[in-house]
């Protein structure tokens, strides 16, 4: 493929009980929660899909809700489309905002690009990497080759666990140590 390596993770889905997930297949949040509460782990298309069909009950009953006597609220303009809606089609949250409300569909839109943003940032940077490795080992010192290696081998460990790498200390004899004396 692209060089990377299929890792297996150690992570399984409660709700459709897939096993063996990468971190990525989780919000850092809840991946989080997992490690510090040890919480269930629900994946994030998991997630998406239950919003979506609670998204949908939502407007099933707004839709079998009978019309206000008082001529329904009017017409409210969605900030992100521009375009004059229904107060219905807007949650009580969204018209509580007045002027920066945003219809339910640019919601569920900007949420479904919040959650693909995470993934498109680690591509860029994986991308980035791999080219630095590729340059490094044309023209760099071992010193170089080895660096942008271990980049890599951190971003796809990052992928995998969730975990950022932590960077050592350089270790040795210098100043200030605490190594105590004789």
């Amino acid at each position: 493929a692209d060089g990377r390596s299929d890792w297996a993770g150690d992570f399984a889905c409660v709700e459709c009980g897939r096993k063996r997930l990468t971190a990525a297949a989780f919000s850092k949040r809840s991946i989080e929660r997992h490690r510090t509460a040890n919480v269930p782990l629900k994946c994030t298309a998991c997630v998406e899909a239950a919003a979506a069909k609670e998204r949908a009950a939502a407007a099933a009953k707004a839709a079998a809700a009978p019309a206000p006597a008082d001529g329904g609220g009017g017409e409210v303009v969605c900030i992100a489309c521009c375009k004059p809606r229904p107060a219905g089609d807007f949650t009580r949250a969204q018209l509580q905002k007045g002027a920066k409300a945003r219809c339910g569909d640019c919601v569920a839109a900007a949420g479904a690009a919040a959650a693909a943003a995470p993934s498109d940032a680690w591509e860029a940077r994986y991308k980035e990497a791999k080219e630095a490795a590729r340059k490094s080992e044309a023209v760099g010192t071992a010193a170089a080759r080895l660096a942008a290696a271990s980049k890599v081998a951190a971003l796809e460990g990052e992928r995998v666990t969730g975990l950022k790498p932590v960077v050592l200390g350089r270790g040795g004899r210098g100043r200030g140590g605490g190594g105590g004396g004789r």
